[in-house]
């Protein structure tokens, strides 16, 4: 048995198909959006499952408990184009008009359904509440997602193999080299410098924007590893503050060759 009384339920629950077209056409309306045929089936859909909801909630006997709304209206509606804020708006004005429904019944029927037309409003509400609150979730997870997935490729941006030669590659750096790129560069970049059988790498700093003791420290670490793998290391573009950087480390540097531009590192090498 619902908690509302028989006049609420019946107006919203025994001809429902025809109060959810009269609530979309006044959202659309309100909203001044011209909603196709296929985008008014869209959003009746949406309402629909939403008043499937409210009324599992109020066909239930323990009215205490907590709003879970399995159902993601953003999910469905950014996979059609709509962005956060319309959504947003559809919803808010969603509510409205169920609540100016719930005025022309108690309008009807007088004071005797005026509990559960509080009631009703109550339940209502955390419904739509939650359908927001699952919305605004949904966008800020995809952007997180599309974050990581933009990061990912500024890092394969940040450091890209260029084969030069057969054997030879050019590894530019552009940017700043920070803990995140110096590591995809020793996880990433030298197994693929590995893989495709390089062994010379001109590492070009002529774009990086600065080179501070913590990058020089990076830069040793990465010509140390490729050292041990057989790939012998060329450097270019280095200016004057990087070497001193460089020679306040106190590390040994002997192994790594070094060039005034990949032009000049070309010339030399070719001539080994």
């Amino acid at each position: 048995m619902p908690y509302i009384g028989k006049e609420l339920y019946d107006h919203f629950f025994r001809s429902v198909d025809q109060v959810i077209d009269r609530i979309v056409a006044a959202t659309s309306q309100d909203l001044e959006f011209e909603l196709s045929p296929k985008e008014f089936k869209l959003h009746h859909e949406l309402l629909y499952n939403l008043f499937l909801k409210i009324k599992e909630e109020l066909d239930e006997q323990d009215t205490t408990g907590a709003i879970n709304l399995d159902y993601d209206p953003a999910d469905v509606l950014s996979e059609q184009g709509y962005d956060l804020n319309y959504i947003i708006m559809l919803l808010t004005q969603f509510r409205l008009n169920v609540v100016k429904e719930i005025e022309g019944e108690f309008q009807k029927h007088g004071v005797g359904i005026l509990g559960d037309a509080f009631y009703f409003m109550n339940r209502m509400s955390d419904i739509f509440d939650q359908a927001i609150k699952n919305s605004t979730s949904h966008y800020n997870n995809e952007y997180q997602l599309n974050l990581q997935k933009l990061e990912k490729e500024l890092l394969l941006l940040s450091a890209p193999v260029v084969p030069v030669k057969k054997d030879i590659s050019v590894l530019p750096i552009v940017g700043s080299l920070n803990e995140e790129r110096a590591d995809h560069i020793i996880e990433n970049v030298i197994p693929e410098v590995v893989k495709n059988n390089v062994t010379i790498l001109i590492i070009d700093f002529s774009a990086i924007l600065q080179f501070d003791s913590y990058v020089a420290s990076r830069v040793l670490e990465i010509a140390k590893t490729l050292h041990l793998l057989g790939i012998h290391t060329v450097t270019t573009g280095i200016r004057p503050d990087m070497a001193r950087a460089i020679i306040n480390l106190e590390s040994t540097v002997d192994d790594i060759e070094t060039y005034r531009d990949v032009k000049e590192a070309l010339e030399n090498v070719e001539l080994k």
